[in-house]
């Protein structure tokens, strides 16, 4: 399931990779994790949100998503999301 996802979302059809990246992330994938944060992130399929594309890898990141590790530390020298108040 995980292949047929990533085909639709390389062929921008996200409305249709998102349900199939959710349920493949409840059940643990970090890929699906990782996906559904640059789905937020850039607002392919999904209201932008950088908020949640954050929340999104950093669970992917604590199942081993190294491409998660890598947009939260470009993120981290990029952006607001995680200044200190």
């Amino acid at each position: 399931m995980l292949k047929e996802a990533v085909e639709l979302f390389e062929r921008d059809r996200y409305e249709e990779a998102l349900p199939l990246f959710q349920e493949l992330a409840k059940a643990g994938s970090a890929e699906a994790m990782y996906y559904i944060g640059m789905m937020y992130y850039e607002g392919w399929g999904v209201e932008k949100s950088q908020e949640k594309a954050v929340e999104w890898w950093k669970k992917a990141d604590r199942r081993g998503s190294l491409d998660a590790k890598y947009m939260l530390q470009t993120i981290c020298a990029t952006s607001s999301v995680f200044a200190r108040e």
